[in-house]
């Protein structure tokens, strides 16, 4: 017999069990009820076995959502957030989407009727709804809040927190950080029933009026509520707070980020929100004191702007991100905020249910070819062009988070349908005719390196006719045909400017036989490009023959790069610079970045006038021709060189890194070296590294060694091959010399590869010198005493060296650092370790007491406990403090339950193998079973909200 809301029925189920008692036949009596009357229904049946029902799992619940026929990735997650753990809510809103009323649960209409029955189910009067509304509203309630709370709802105080707790058993609201919190999918609904469906259960106002610091939390909650239903009062609510806001340039983040709450609820609030935002960026700023700190306004107001081109397509908020990215060079793939990186998310995504959508790059096109019209200079034809290139690009990509599962990501990538390829080479139609364009001395010819991404876009169009994309799948035959005929369609448009620019049209030649080369086919449907020789010579490329062989009179060997260099030094200083920097601008175009190194280095011995070149090479702005022209002078007339042209190079961002390594790179101690070395500081440590590597010592090094900039001299010192194989052995005249730069270096200072170089030093130390590494540990401690705490030094893991130190060592580094405050990890763990004698020594010579020596136990599950632990003890010191700073584990990959569980087997383990320390062992277990089940609890309440 089954006796549903038995709390409300004891009488009724007494009469049962007096009836199972007379009957012939026996029944078994199953009760529910809810958590909080379970301890009276069971005192009414006496010997019932208790079973308590908690909220399904996240991925059971998706598993009975797509056993229903909800499949959808929208459907499931509406169904999933609505029911959050409950099957019967869950099967409800499952049965509306297949009869064809899903509307219903995407505006949670039904989720407000399952929401409304529930509480009036569990709660014991209308107050507690009153209060659990009140709760929601002002998005969670302190002890303080509670107190507040009661006069409003008519409750004492001294019972709210009562009354919270029953509901918590419930399942409906739980604490975080001491703060009582709604369940997030109750949340919305019960605000728009309480306060916004008429008649209102309790008046808006009343709440408002009595906590008025808590405005933004109130408002927040009343958009939530008018996105969640169709109350024209909610909405009313939230349209006076927007009426009255000041001006956008007065509000502050926290009211932005109301204002992107709001700009959810349709199109019309974006179009205010996007209006406020274009306002807040046009207006006049205050440049930053430095880079580090930013913009937190404007920085919202951008993100404004992304989330209402994304939501919604607004030509407005399009446009304005085109206006942000004009001079925004931050690099896309790390940078998912930057705006082109945004459009080009909103152009190519991937929809997890509907697939791509075709019309979104139409609706992008528009705004974009309208903002040409009267955006026209270079930087802006760069910033369309790259937008154009997002929406023309054969390829489609989506990232999104299973609605079962959320910690699984689906990463899509794929190449447009056939049918969409063809209309998107329709659609070319339009943006053909603006690119061109030749009479307009603002059209596209006059920004040569915004050319580029339209050449990179035809060039993937031509590799998917080739039957290359970029993600290794084949594609049809459909889509092959469409990409080769969309290739041919772009280039022809963009023929007239591939001509007139040299590094573009080797870049499209190079593109193209790179693309051509699977195939055999030379793409003879398309436009010929006339190929400057001089270009691929001077970076130094060619098109090798089919066995791989390079012709060596083929543009781009090394014959035709000397007779290049041979040419262009006879034009002269002045006009041979000039066709340098025209070839090198022309080779940035091609995509060669190396500004035409190998070419300046084969002109170095033909520079006859070294000085006039140089002369040329700084007033035309050529590193590369500078450097050789340098390296000249210091190679035929270095007595000629002046001190006041190496310092005018040397002051010049352009040269200064040119000039070091060229004269240091010698290994000549004379007077250029001289003034070089003396005029080096911090930033310039990074060029050592590349500029010896040869093996022998020179006294260009012992120079460096003496530094007085300890970063210069640092990364020096870690050049020689002490603790690595490689670099110049360390004359034993140099040594004092040497110790001095390493005692001084702080590794955190070097460049990054010579703090990993500093890192293997120390290690060596360690064993072989450990007298330096001792001095160099005490200078850092006294850097640490300055600053008032110890922290372990840099760099990451030096401290682990410390247990190889002598006995001696380590006692006289312990006194010097035991009485410091510490962040992180005391340095005791390396210090003392698994040394008995030592840890005595210091409790007899009351350097440590035994409670602080307990430090060195942290984490320790190995023989520094074995060995420690016993005399810890002996000392008076708790087991169970001993098996607290054993078991702190200083990283974990997986579950905490897992962790304690790892620990709970070994101090089981421990106390079989250590019989000595089996009270540690006893306390471990105890401690790590009880935190087991905290954590299992946790677990399993995160997998209800699936995370």
């Amino acid at each position: 017999m089954v006796v549903d809301d038995a709390h409300t029925r004891i009488n009724e189920m007494r009469v049962l069990r007096r009836a199972r008692h007379s009957a012939e036949h026996a029944f078994t009596i199953v009760a529910t009820t809810w958590p909080d009357r379970a301890d009276e229904v069971t005192a009414a049946l006496p010997g019932a076995v208790r079973l308590d029902i908690d909220l399904l799992e996240r991925s059971d619940m998706n598993a009975l959502v797509t056993s229903l026929g909800v499949t959808g990735h929208r459907a499931r997650a509406a169904v999933l957030d609505q029911a959050a753990g409950r099957p019967g809510w869950a099967v409800t809103l499952c049965q509306l989407f297949t009869t064809g009323e899903g509307g219903q649960v995407a505006n949670g209409a039904a989720h407000l009727a399952n929401v409304e029955r529930h509480l009036r189910r569990i709660t014991e009067t209308e107050t507690a709804v009153d209060v659990l509304a009140c709760v929601a509203a002002l998005g969670g309630a302190s002890s303080e809040t509670l107190y507040a709370l009661a006069p409003l709802v008519g409750e004492p105080p001294a019972r709210m927190s009562g009354l919270m707790e029953r509901l918590a058993r419930h399942g409906l609201v739980e604490t975080v950080h001491d703060v009582w919190r709604l369940q997030p999918a109750l949340r919305a609904p019960l605000i728009a029933r309480w306060f916004f469906t008429r008649p209102a259960n309790r008046p808006w106002s009343t709440l408002c009026d009595a906590f008025p610091t808590r405005s933004r939390d109130l408002v927040s909650a009343a958009i939530s509520a008018a996105r969640v239903s169709v109350s024209l009062d909610a909405r009313t609510a939230v349209e006076n707070w927007v009426r009255a806001l000041p001006a956008p340039t007065e509000w502050d983040t926290g009211t932005l980020s109301l204002v992107s709450e709001y700009a959810r609820l349709d199109r019309e609030a974006a179009q205010f929100a996007v209006t406020q935002a274009r306002a807040i960026l046009a207006a006049p700023r205050d440049e930053p004191m430095n880079a580090t700190i930013t913009d937190r306004q404007a920085d919202a107001a951008a993100r404004q702007l992304a989330q209402s081109a994304t939501q919604y397509l607004l030509p407005e908020a399009i446009t304005a991100l085109l206006d942000l990215a004009v001079g925004d060079e931050r690099p896309r793939h790390s940078t998912p905020q930057h705006p082109l990186r945004v459009l080009d998310d909103v152009a190519k995504t991937i929809d997890p249910d509907f697939g791509t959508v075709f019309e979104v790059r139409g609706l992008l096109l528009r705004p974009v070819l309208e903002w040409l019209r009267t955006h026209r200079s270079p930087a802006d034809w760069g910033v369309a062009t790259e937008v154009l290139a997002s929406i023309f690009s054969a390829e489609t990509s989506g990232t999104w988070t299973d609605p079962g599962s959320p910690s699984t990501v689906t990463l899509a990538r794929g190449v447009e349908s056939a049918e969409n390829l063809a209309r998107l080479i329709s659609l070319w139609d339009q943006v053909a005719p603006v690119i061109e364009e030749t009479e307009r001395q603002d059209g596209l010819n006059s920004a040569p390196a915004a050319v580029v991404p339209l050449l990179d876009l035809a060039a993937s169009w031509v590799r998917l006719g080739a039957g290359f994309v970029p993600h290794n799948s084949e594609p049809s035959r459909e889509q092959k045909n469409q990409g080769a005929k969309g290739g041919t369609r772009m280039l022809a448009s963009l023929h007239h400017l591939l001509q007139a620019s040299p590094g573009l049209a080797l870049r499209a030649r190079r593109m193209l036989n790179a693309a051509y080369a699977r195939t055999g086919d030379e793409g003879s449907n398309l436009p010929a490009l006339d190929i400057d020789p001089d270009m691929q010579s001077f970076i130094g490329w060619s098109r090798r023959d089919a066995t791989g062989h390079q012709d060596e009179t083929a543009p781009g060997s090394v014959r035709t790069v000397e007779s290049l260099a041979q040419r262009i030094v006879a034009l002269g200083p002045t006009a041979g610079v000039a066709r340098f920097i025209a070839l090198a601008e022309q080779s940035e175009l091609a995509g060669d970045h190396g500004g035409g190194t190998w070419v300046a280095d084969h002109m170095v011995p033909h520079l006859t006038d070294a000085a006039a070149w140089h002369a040329a090479a700084t007033a035309a702005g050529s590193p590369p021709i500078h450097r050789a022209a340098l390296s000249r002078w210091l190679t035929t007339s270095p007595d000629m060189l002046s001190a006041e042209v190496l310092t005018s190079a040397l002051d010049d961002p352009r040269f200064r890194t040119g000039v070091i390594s060229t004269v240091l790179g010698r290994g000549t101690d004379d007077t250029a070296a001289q003034l070089v070395v003396a005029k080096m500081r911090t930033e310039d440590a990074w060029l050592l590294d590349s500029i010896f590597l040869r093996d022998e010592p020179h006294e260009v090094l012992h120079r460096l060694l003496r530094h007085p900039d300890a970063v210069v001299a640092g990364s020096t010192a870690v050049i020689f091959a002490i603790g690595q194989p490689h670099g110049p052995s360390l004359p034993d005249a140099w040594r004092a010399t040497w110790c001095d730069a390493v005692r001084r270096t702080r590794p955190e200072d070097l460049p990054q590869h010579d703090e990993w170089r500093a890192s293997q030093l120390l290690a060596h130390l360690a064993e072989h010198d450990p007298d330096l590494l001792e001095t160099w540990y005490t200078a850092r401690l006294d850097e640490m005493a300055e600053q008032g705490y110890f922290a372990a030094p840099e760099p990451h893991g030096c401290d682990l060296h410390l247990d190889r130190l002598p006995q001696s060592h380590r006692y006289r580094l312990t006194v010097r650092c035991v009485d410091l405050p510490r962040i992180g990890h005391s340095p005791l763990v390396q210090l003392v370790g698994a040394d008995r004698n030592l840890a005595e020594q210091l409790i007899r010579d009351d350097v440590v007491t035994p409670d602080r020596l307990l430090e060195a136990l942290a984490g320790q599950r190995n023989e520094t406990l074995e060995s420690l632990g016993p005399l810890l003890l002996d000392h008076g010191v708790p087991a169970a403090h001993i098996a607290a700073d054993v078991a702190w584990v200083d990283s974990w990959w997986g579950e905490d339950s897992a962790r304690h569980q790892h620990l709970i087997d070994y101090f089981t383990d421990l106390s079989i193998r250590v019989p000595a320390l089996a009270a540690v062992a006893e306390a471990g277990r105890a401690q790590q079973e009880e935190l087991l089940r905290t954590a299992e609890r946790k677990e399993r309440a995160a997998r209800v909200q699936g995370r």
